[in-house]
């Protein structure tokens, strides 16, 4: 990137931020405004209500004078402005003219309320010699009304320059009207520099403001970001989990994953429960292998596996690889009568299929030897034993010609814990 490009990219940014702030301001403006209108709108009725009575007790009769007029005036305009406003902020999505003419209208009636309070002031110099009414009207403005110092220069100019000039022809005394001067320079200045006060503050109070907003959706963003980098390691710790419990060739589980399974079962139980193991072997299988190929004999791993899935209930059951070409089935809470079943439709199932195996010394196709024992478990030794004895069955399946189901006829107690 480009220092010009830079250069660019932050004064789009200072613009909008600009932009961001006068919308701000106007918000403020208006809603001090309507404050503002409708407390001058209370003092003016009062204020006529005072000056009715007065002229009646003193005259018997109500006379229109000039305050009278002024105070009338006053309210009949600021009840103009209130409806002006009313008027601006039914529009949903003001025209960027209308937001200009709105400003402009705005900027008038601060001007027309400063000027009023010249006329006032002037006014009184005949009667009182005060200049209390500008004054007022002056501070009001300046705290009230927030605007740039070049806008708010602006609106001081017409009505400061009505009453400078207008003074000398309405104070007669030298004396009176340069202390009037003197005062009012002091006074003007300062609320002149309140208002620059405030307008500083609220501006930096805003760009706080922008700025927090800003850092707390960077933070929204970058939680949102790290949820989904934290959701994707779980998934992929999730994945690696099962990746280290599963044989990668057959999909099933390996050992590690019968451990936990066993595990997990028996935790969710109290005491011990009925376990029985049917260790399988599939015969020949070197044979096969040596004859037919290393990548076919990973087949019928494959199918094998199918087949003693399709024999078992996933709720109590639980299948595994336990290495080489021996597989593991592990059931709960079964009677021997229901694992023998199992044994047999697994030797049915792989019948059915038939994987053709020529060179087997039992058979024309692939059968399994399987050896079951069962007992009472609830620590890792005496699931052991269950498993030692299973493996034992098995290999007197194997010793006795093969291709037959082994039930250990001894069923394990479960041990008491010392």
């Amino acid at each position: 990137m480009t220092s010009q490009t830079r250069s660019a990219d932050f004064l789009s940014v200072c613009t909008e931020k600009e932009k961001l702030f006068n919308d701000y301001l106007l918000e403020e403006n208006i809603r001090k405004s309507r404050l503002f209108t409708k407390i001058v709108m209370l003092f003016e009725v009062i204020l006529i209500c005072i000056n009715i009575f007065s002229s009646y007790v003193a005259n018997q009769n109500i006379l229109v004078n000039f305050y009278l007029f002024m105070y009338v005036f006053l309210l009949g305009m600021s009840m103009c402005m209130l409806l002006y406003i009313s008027r601006f902020e039914k529009k949903e999505t003001p025209t960027e003219r209308q937001i200009l003419n709105f400003r402009r209208g705005l900027s008038g009636f601060v001007i027309f309320f400063l000027s009023w309070g010249a006329a006032v002031t002037l006014a009184d110099q005949k009667e009182y010699g005060d200049v209390m009414a500008f004054a007022v009207n002056f501070m009001c403005v300046s705290i009230l009304f927030h605007a740039s110092n070049k806008k708010i220069l602006q609106l001081y100019a017409l009505p400061v320059a009505v009453l400078v000039i207008g003074m000398p022809f309405f104070q007669s005394s030298q004396s009176v009207l340069m202390g009037h001067y003197i005062n009012l320079s002091v006074f003007l200045f300062f609320c002149w520099l309140a208002s620059r006060l405030l307008y500083q503050s609220n501006k930096e109070s805003f760009y706080n403001k922008l700025l927090l907003t800003a850092m707390n959706a960077h933070l929204a963003k970058t939680l949102e970001k790290n949820e989904e980098i934290n959701q994707e390691l779980e998934a992929a710790n999730a994945r690696l989990k099962k990746l280290t419990l599963m044989d990668e060739l057959t999909k099933i589980s390996n050992r590690r994953g019968l451990e936990q399974y066993i595990e997990n079962a028996l935790q969710t139980f109290n005491g011990s429960r009925t376990l029985s193991f049917l260790m399988l072997d599939i015969d020949a299988f070197k044979l096969f292998n040596d004859n037919y190929g290393h990548f076919e004999g990973d087949k019928v791993l494959q199918l094998v596996a199918q087949q003693i899935n399709s024999c078992v209930d996933s709720t109590d059951c639980h299948v595994s690889r336990f290495g080489g070409e021996e597989f593991i089935v592990a059931v709960f809470d079964r009677n021997l009568q229901e694992v023998l079943e199992i044994a047999e439709c697994i030797q049915t199932s792989l019948a059915e299929i038939g994987i053709p195996h020529e060179f087997s010394p039992i058979a024309d196709h692939i059968t399994v030897s399987i050896g079951i024992a069962t007992g009472e478990v609830e620590n890792e030794a005496q699931i052991e034993a269950v498993k030692e004895h299973a493996d034992f069955a098995l290999y007197e399946a194997k010793s006795q010609g093969k291709n037959r189901i082994n039930a250990s006829k001894e069923i394990l107690a479960a041990e008491p814990m010392h």
